[in-house]
């Protein structure tokens, strides 16, 4: 006999950038005995962006699985948590959404540093890019997708926290996620 799996409907999307706190979140979830899954070598991403032009629910293939982040697959420029949030939410209206930030230039300074600067070097040779446009472009999409977060989600209360990993504590988590009886031990 097969195992059953659970499908898991009340999903939490952490929908911020990469170096905004997504492993720590994801730690803190899978500490608290939630299952987690954080970037999965990109294969997240490719599976979220393969499942929207399936027309299927955009986590087939993730049902058991509770808490995302870091969905992206950087070397082909894949970023779901921006492309498809809004899709995440339709497919699971029971859904809750983190969205991780932090002021911007810490995060291009670590978005740099990256992977001993890996990440910013594939990043401008895919893209054609000095470093400095790359990083104008980054400072774009942070602002469009903050600003595109924040619009989507205003007429829908309780649905999405902003959680800034430089001035919020861990309770603003907590709180959101009552249901949770999450412990910052």
């Amino acid at each position: 006999t097969l195992p059953i799996i659970k499908m898991i409907e009340d999903k939490i999307f952490i929908i911020g950038f990469n170096k905004c706190g997504t492993q720590s979140l994801h730690d803190y979830f899978e500490s608290n005995g939630y299952t987690a899954r954080h970037w999965d070598r990109g294969q997240l991403a490719n599976t979220v962006f393969r499942n929207a032009e399936k027309g299927i629910p955009v986590m087939t293939g993730y049902e058991n699985i509770k808490v995302f982040s870091d969905m992206e697959e950087f070397l082909r420029q894949k970023f779901a948590y921006m492309t498809y949030f809004r899709e995440m939410e339709r497919d699971y209206p029971k859904a809750k959404f983190i969205y991780n930030n932090r002021e911007v230039e810490g995060w291009i300074r670590s978005r740099n540093n990256h992977q001993d600067n890996y990440y910013i070097n594939k990043t401008c040779e895919m893209l054609n890019m000095t470093k400095e446009e790359v990083n104008d472009k980054w400072r774009r999409e942070h602002k469009e997708h903050y600003e595109n977060v924040v619009k989507y989600f205003e007429d829908k209360p309780g649905k999405l926290v902003i959680f800034d990993i430089e001035h919020d504590t861990i309770d603003k988590i907590n709180d959101f996620f009552p249901e949770l009886n999450l412990k910052s031990e």
